[in-house]
């Protein structure tokens, strides 16, 4: 008898690593980004970025001494290194605008404030020690107004009250803005629940358009553009990054002309084609800090079942060490007896706690099965609808065992960094 043959992954999880292996004649492709160099210098690319930018004049030029300056900052559920981005950015502000006129303000969207600790992990101890910093808010916003989609414009009043606003941002594949970045700083960065339960209601998730990688025609997007222009976000920087977290590209300047400039080269990276759909895909969230929770490991899982069929398994190894994230995403699903419920229930009774993750999470369960590598407890994975496992080369055999010997499987390592894309 011939000894089988194993392909050996490292898969991110976490802030370590978790090896798998799946038998070789099982796989039928495998999907990463491609690969770019870091930056030699990214203080300097960021600087060049800012006295060059796209579609906008150079900061420099585009504040005045007297203006009070937010700049809006993404909160420790994104890869965005403002700790490195910051300081070039900040002394090319101070150039005009004295230090006490900035004000520093953290895009959670509804995600909990974050602590001292965090806020120094996230953007530096100098940063927190030298300015104003301050966690967005979601129940104390002002309405400036409503988009032409009916989406109610609440806006944090620290950025409704300043001159100029400034953001930065990381761009990636968003499962359903399209990409993530730009204007996203503002909606959903620093508005309030009525602006999401609109923005993210279940007609606008449910558009065909409101897809990873889809910016032309996605109501979403176009929606928190709109925002955006109403809260005046007058300046944005935005970069790539690789695998290893290191900036590969700097846009800055206009919201909605340097991001789309990044979307599309971020599109040549992440961007991989798939031949055609397989029987069972593995896939992460990326790791550290993509994965800390089952919220945003909605997000790989939905990467991967682009590229599932109908029936077929996904597998995702997520460390979720920070938990489950709002406890509302789990008692939706809780409180129905399947996917299709979820559904039916979000449809008739909208606004519900976090509904779009639950939303996109039943879409996904309603074609496939779905199996979880994580810290968490059996129990609350199960009550997601979902199998937890406990080894993951178990579970490779388990589905295989499944869906039959010959079933084709595909390995995405970097889960929601990489956008598949069907021949």
């Amino acid at each position: 008898m011939n000894s089988v043959k194993y392909a050996e992954f490292e898969l991110p999880f976490g802030s370590s690593k978790v090896s798998m292996r799946v038998p070789e004649r099982n796989v039928s492709y495998v999907l990463e980004p491609r690969h770019q160099p870091g930056l030699r210098d990214e203080a300097t690319a960021v600087v060049e970025a800012l006295r060059n930018p796209i579609g906008q004049k150079p900061l420099a030029a585009a504040v005045t001494a007297t203006d009070r300056v937010v700049v809006i900052v993404t909160d420790n559920t994104r890869a965005c290194p403002d700790d490195r981005l910051l300081p070039p950015l900040l002394s090319e502000l101070e150039r005009v605008v004295a230090r006490e006129q900035i004000t520093i303000v953290v895009a959670l969207g509804l995600h909990p404030p974050l602590g001292d600790d965090e806020l120094r992990q996230l953007l530096g101890s100098g940063i927190v020690e030298q300015y104003r910093v301050i966690n967005h808010d979601p129940s104390t916003v002002i309405n400036i107004g409503t988009t032409s989609r009916g989406t109610p414009v609440d806006i944090n009043p620290v950025v409704v009250n300043a001159d100029f606003r400034l953001s930065t941002g990381f761009i990636e594949p968003h499962f359903f803005a399209g990409f993530s970045g730009g204007r996203k700083s503002i909606a959903p960065g620093v508005f309030g629940l009525n602006s999401a339960y609109v923005n993210h209601g279940y007609r606008m998730i449910a558009d065909p358009c409101s897809r990873a990688g889809v910016l032309k025609g996605n109501p979403i997007h176009a929606d928190m553009v709109e925002q955006a222009r109403m809260a005046g976000l007058d300046y944005i920087v935005n970069v790539l990054l690789n695998e290893r977290k290191e900036i590969t590209a700097v846009f800055a300047g206009d919201m909605v002309a340097a991001h789309e400039a990044g979307c599309a080269a971020a599109l040549g990276v992440v961007g991989a084609s798939a031949p055609h759909r397989v029987d069972i895909a593995i896939t992460t969230n990326s790791g550290a800090p993509l994965d800390l929770d089952l919220y945003q490991t909605v997000k790989g899982i939905d990467n991967s079942s682009l590229i599932t069929r109908d029936g077929g398994i996904v597998i995702s190894a997520s460390s979720c060490e920070a938990g489950v994230g709002p406890e509302s995403f789990v008692d939706l699903h809780r409180s129905c007896a399947g996917a299709i419920e979820v559904l039916q229930k979000i449809r008739r009774d909208e606004p519900i706690g976090v509904q779009w993750q639950n939303q996109i999470l039943a879409r996904v369960q309603m074609r496939n099965h779905l199996m979880l590598y994580s810290k968490l407890s059996d129990e609350l994975v199960r009550s997601m609808r979902i199998e937890p496992v406990s080894n993951l080369n178990n579970a490779v055999l388990q589905a295989i065992a499944q869906l039959g010997e010959d079933a084709e499987i595909a390995v995405i390592p970097e889960g929601p960094l990489v956008l598949p894309m069907l021949a």
